[in-house]
């Protein structure tokens, strides 16, 4: 049974929420940016639609078909999904949501600190957990209103414009639902700590967003610089001369700048330089898997880059596809051949990775869990100092 205590705060903060002019403000501004993303992610995907069919048409009456197309291309034969409304959706949440999230907590503790109400409160036959817990909930409770607001309007407008999700989508469609409720839980819970924390609501809200930052921008940033991977991880492989001038020979586009790129560096079976090449590849393949893990450490860290995976994987894994293509090792090889023009080629490293339904599902999983653990940590912050707050 819910202690009566913690029901009866959180139920006055949930109304305290719900009815102040900064919520409904707020709920306001996400209704509409949410509409216009909807709207423009229903746009694409019709545009996306057309697209897929006449691309279709035009391999089904090509020699080859889709088999001669490279791997990387493979993305462009998946049929349009409405998980790319979504998407748009996501983009808008990791910075409103954020928001939305640290406005609703910067001043729960802080506003009684500073109207002596925490005193008169903590004065009645109340424990200072229940207050805390009450506190949480109430702001949870209003932010699952919010978000079940906004998903109904997407639903809406989807409706409207003839477009049912069909079953599998709808698992995705309610991850993406959970994973933003504790995206903005986790900004409502760093704005509950630095309320604990903070004498007043202006220093509480500063600190929430300069923390916010920290971990959506700065940390990303400069773990993903060329610095800081050498320095983790080591330096990137180089490739030898002989292999460099066995791409480059290949380049088409002799007396002109041009450029290619590949997947893999493969040689041809007969090459004599086979050992080189295998070699090679095995030292990309390390260093592309370490820096895979350097990211996906990274991403446990920032709130915002776990959203913004796990809402690419479940909305638009071809973006995933492209994101890890050309993000990855990049090895840009360049000479100059006789008539004295530059030829240059690349050759990147992709990890092999499935994009069915399993495999994207495994490929979020770690970060999912991190959602959940880390608003439960800066909630658990929060109660710890509440409860050794001094209050006088």
């Amino acid at each position: 049974m819910p202690d009566p205590g913690v029901v009866t705060i959180a139920r006055k903060e949930f109304f305290d929420h719900i009815r102040s002019h900064r919520f409904l403000i707020l709920l306001g501004i996400l209704l509409l940016v949410v509409s216009m993303g909807v709207l423009s992610g229903t746009a694409d995907y019709h545009a996306k639609v057309k697209q897929y069919d006449s691309i279709q048409k035009s391999v089904s009456s090509s020699p080859g078909g889709e088999s001669s197309l490279p791997a990387y291309l493979e993305y462009m034969f998946v049929k349009p999904s409405v998980l790319l409304v979504f998407y748009k959706m996501s983009l808008l949440f990791v910075m409103i949501g954020g928001i939305l999230g640290i406005a609703m907590g910067f001043d729960l503790v802080t506003r009684e600190k500073e109207s002596k109400s925490l005193k008169i409160l903590l004065a009645h036959p109340v424990y200072r957990d229940e207050v805390i817990n009450g506190k949480a909930l109430g702001g949870i409770a209003a932010i699952a209103l919010a978000l079940i607001i906004v998903l109904v309007l997407a639903f809406g407008i989807l409706l409207i414009a003839g477009i049912v999700p069909e079953g599998s989508e709808f698992l995705f469609i309610s991850l993406f639902a959970l994973a933003t409720f504790l995206y903005i839980s986790t900004c409502f819970a760093i704005s509950l700590l630095m309320s604990t924390i903070c004498e007043e609501s202006g220093k509480a809200l500063i600190y929430s967003l300069v923390l916010f930052i920290i971990l959506t921008s700065l940390v990303p940033t400069v773990v993903s610089t060329p610095l800081a991977m050498k320095t983790i991880i080591g330096p990137q492989p180089e490739m030898p001369q002989v292999l460099a001038d066995q791409i480059l020979a290949s380049v088409p586009g002799s007396g002109s700048d041009a450029s290619g790129s590949a997947a893999q560096a493969d040689a041809p079976a007969t090459d004599p330089n086979q050992d080189l090449w295998d070699r090679y590849n095995e030292q990309t393949r390390e260093y592309g898997d370490r820096q895979m893990r350097l990211r996906d450490i990274q991403y446990l860290f920032s709130p915002a880059k776990n959203y913004e995976k796990i809402t690419t994987c479940l909305t638009s894994p071809d973006m995933i596809r492209y994101m890890l293509y050309f993000t990855m090792i990049e090895s840009p090889l360049q000479k100059t051949d006789a008539q004295g023009q530059e030829l240059s080629a690349t050759i990147a490293y992709m990890p092999d990775l499935s994009f069915d339904e399993s495999g994207l599902l495994s490929l979020i999983a770690g970060n999912l869990i991190a959602l959940l653990v880390l608003p439960s940590v800066f909630f658990g912050l929060a109660y710890v100092r509440f409860m050794r707050m001094d209050i006088r």
